[in-house]
């Protein structure tokens, strides 16, 4: 078997990265008028979500650039 062959494990850690970061983008989506209902302006409302959506993003892009890590066979 060569090392091509050898599977690569999964990182649970970066796993639930991925699903909180998804799980957060996903809630980003109704938020505007949740914001809205609170006395804020659609465009205050609008970046807030925004900002949202990017920390979403970037903990999306970070799990899935961490979420397979090379086996050590000893």
């Amino acid at each position: 078997m060569s090392d091509s062959d050898v599977p690569k494990e999964l990182s649970y850690q970066s796993l639930w990265g991925l699903v909180l970061s998804a799980g957060l983008a996903v809630a980003g989506l109704f938020a505007l008028p949740v914001f809205q209902s609170f006395g804020l302006g659609f465009r205050p409302a609008f970046w807030l979500v925004l900002t949202v959506e990017a920390v979403a993003l970037a903990g999306v892009v970070a799990s899935v650039l961490t979420l397979h890590r090379d086996r050590e066979l000893d």
